[in-house]
């Protein structure tokens, strides 16, 4: 809800209205605006535009031989080791 307002009489009648710092206003009235739909809706499509451009990825190129190439990355291994790690520290707490 936002409100609307005015300079009050008394602060428009002074001759020091222009250089004054302590103006006081006067609530005319209360609206309730309604929320800007498009934005909310472009939100997360532009989200996700930006996404890429704000990741590294560091691209890794595992040839092994006749069994063909592993395409993969530095952040997809520290992920999975991480993910490995975390798994076999807490096993013993879910037993």
């Amino acid at each position: 809800m936002q409100t609307l307002s005015k300079l009050s009489d008394e602060c428009k009648n002074c001759p020091y209205v222009k250089d004054c710092n302590d103006k006081r206003m006067v609530a005319c009235a209360m609206m309730e605006f309604k929320p800007n739909i498009s934005a909310n809706a472009t939100a997360p499509i532009t989200v996700q535009l930006t996404q890429p451009m704000l990741k590294k990825e560091h691209s890794i190129t595992i040839n092994m031989g006749e069994y063909g190439k592993i395409y993969t990355s530095l952040e997809e291994i520290a992920e999975k080791l991480k993910k490995d790690l975390y798994k076999n520290l807490y096993c013993s707490f879910n037993r």
